[in-house]
């Protein structure tokens, strides 16, 4: 798929093989460019989590060397890249770790998800955000009904025409070990600006980097289960004091949401720990989880990437290995690569059983109000559109829209209508769940989580037929979520659309109240964009009053920001049909991407 870099100077790439520690310093010494590091790949998924046994020792010779505001991307498995963080000490800032898509996913029989990304992790010498040009991915088109796979709405006109900005999710391009090309010619087109002139790829493959070191978590005898004094039920109480009393080895799978301490504002506790404080409260909790849980079960914890990294380093000295999901689920628009990996760490106790969503004789529980095109453990296929009468289409010709379940997930979205919302800054999708308590538990069984919230995950774990643990220390969540269990026992939906009152808010935008638009939004929109082209120039508020035709009271009523008024006359609008200026740009990048491939050393 291709890519458009916009005002970028491509990179010169440079190749350097390198087998020796001397070799490597000598390659990244005083270097001050953009520097590419290619690890050896592995194709058994247990091996994935566990580093080569000297990774350490060059990406640190790497890291010691680089000099100015030099870039250092690092393409490797799971293993190695939280290797290399903890190589890079304070020389490096963790800028991004990307995940990409492999085009062929490695496959562990039914004990772990096939595994189907290779991750990139950004690091950069200075410390400020990320340096880049505005790269775009080019929109894909459903190949039944030949329109954009999402579906743009009234937003068209606040859209590029070419596609959508680049995210930390990289679907639109594969990995494959034998041809490096598209990703080392993205990466060129990235970071094509300046101070920076040169890409330097250091091919590591055939370098001797010794064995995958085993990790060895302890080993857990199996004890008399007591499961069956644990009847669904939810708790108001402090998680780790909670968890102190349930027996061990009675949970068959675990699920945590916790709070990221990224400073949210929660209601009953807060959210801003220093970090070693937050990390020495998070292992504690997880051994609890770990001792509650049966052998052979699974623990499944969300967070971001920096935080699953530390969370990750911990898990594997209690707990094995099972998966590192990737969930591509956009969150707020903050910089130009677009926020979208939330990483599902999943770990066992002991050697994990096969995975019950794949050796189950019966379909899995369908839930009254799930989307139509959402199944748990059959997701659509990339390309396909969520149209209503394209699904309509696609079931009427028994068209084959679906794929293989792997570790990376596309086709889970986050709440983005406050219809769907309660009052919480951070709820879940409910489709997020049904899909994991899905795949690791069978009906009957009981569902852990220590930080219920309002309810998402036992509310879905009752829908599904499984018991429930749910701990929550806020009393107002707590309330939110027993009410929510009733309404279910009610024969109501508890994710249903439903006009309520928000205070909750999970991202810095204000939340406008309700109200009637005398002119549309859409429209306001397009008169700045008609004043920015009348003028050359992106128009201000004075501009607005003088030029517009409308009153400026309101654009002050109708939106959050003068950046949300400007959003249609900083971009050129789009359609959700093919274009011939699309396939245009499309072949001018086609070319761009063919020149540099035959000639890497052309700036």
């Amino acid at each position: 798929m291709a890519h458009l870099s916009e005002n970028a100077c491509p990179l010169k790439v440079s190749r350097v093989v390198v087998r020796t520690e001397s070799e490597i310093d000598s390659a990244t010494w005083g270097f001050k460019d953009v520097c590419l590091l290619i690890l050896p790949q592995t194709r058994v998924l247990d091996e994935c989590s566990k580093p080569l046994d000297r990774t350490y020792t060059f990406i640190k010779i790497a890291a010691n060397n680089l000099q100015g505001d030099a870039v250092l991307a690092v393409l490797g498995e799971i293993g190695d890249l939280v290797e290399a963080l903890t190589a890079k000490e304070n020389l490096l800032r963790y800028q991004h770790w990307i995940a990409i898509k492999r085009r062929h996913p490695i496959t562990n029989n039914n004990h772990s998800l096939p595994h189907h990304h290779i991750g990139l992790l950004i690091l950069t010498r200075y410390k400020a955000s990320l340096r880049h040009t505005k790269t775009r991915v080019q929109y894909t088109y459903c190949p039944s009904c030949d329109k954009t796979t999402k579906d743009y709405g009234g937003k068209k006109h606040t859209y590029h025409e070419f596609g959508t900005l680049l995210s930390d999710v990289w679907r639109d391009t594969e990995y494959e070990a034998q041809d490096l090309t598209p990703i080392i010619l993205r990466l060129a087109h990235l970071f094509g600006l300046d101070p920076y002139s040169e890409l330097r790829v250091i091919d590591l493959v055939q370098t001797t980097l010794g064995d995958r070191t085993p990790i060895i978590a302890p080993n857990y005898p199996a004890q008399t289960s007591n499961d069956n004094r644990i009847q669904s039920q939810l708790v108001n109480g402090d998680c780790l004091e909670t968890l102190r009393t349930l027996p061990t080895d009675s949970i068959d799978f675990a699920f945590t949401d916790p709070p990221y301490n990224l400073h949210k504002t929660y209601v009953g506790y807060s959210d801003d720990l220093t970090i070693v404080d937050y990390f020495n409260w998070c292992d504690q909790w997880i051994a609890e989880v770990a001792r509650v849980l049966k052998p052979g079960r699974t623990f499944a914890l969300l967070n971001i990437p920096l935080r699953a990294i530390r969370h990750f380093l911990y898990l594997r000295s209690v707990l094995q290995f099972q998966n590192w999901i990737v969930w591509d689920a956009l969150s707020y628009p903050v910089r130009l690569i677009m926020p979208a990996h939330y990483v599902i760490l999943c770990f066992s106790k002991g050697s994990p059983r096969s995975l019950p969503g794949f050796v189950r004789n019966s379909d899995e529980i369908k839930v009254n109000g799930q989307p139509k095109a959402f199944d748990a453990l059959k997701p659509m296929a990339e390309g396909y559109c969520l149209r209503s009468d394209c699904l309509d289409r696609r079931r009427l010709l028994k068209t084959n829209d679906r794929t293989e379940l792997t570790d990376l997930w596309w086709d889970i979205h986050r709440l983005k209508h406050n219809t769907r919302r309660v009052d919480h800054p951070t709820q879940l999708p409910p489709h997020l769940l049904y899909r994991i308590i899905s795949v690791f538990t069978s009906p009957g069984e009981i569902v852990l989580d220590c930080f219920n919230g309002s309810g998402t995950t036992t509310l879905t774990a009752d829908q599904l037929d499984r018991r429930y643990f749910g701990i929550e220390k806020s009393e107002t969540y707590h309330q939110l979520a027993i009410r929510r269990h009733q309404e279910l026992h009610d024969g109501v939906d508890p994710f249903r659309k439903a006009n309520r009152t928000l205070t909750a808010k999970n991202s810095p935008v204000p939340r406008l109240p309700k109200q009637r638009y005398i002119v549309p939004k859409k429209v306001l929109q397009l008169e700045v964009k008609r004043i920015a082209k009348e003028l050359s120039r992106l128009p201000t508020r004075e501009d607005v009053i003088q030029h517009g035709k409308y009153p400026i009271e309101l654009y002050d009523k109708y939106f959050v920001s003068w950046g949300e008024v400007c959003a249609a006359a900083r971009t050129t609008g789009m359609t959700e049909v093919r274009t011939p200026q699309a396939f245009d740009q499309l072949e001018e990048s086609k070319q761009l991407d063919l020149g540099l491939a035959a000639n890497p050393s052309s700036r």
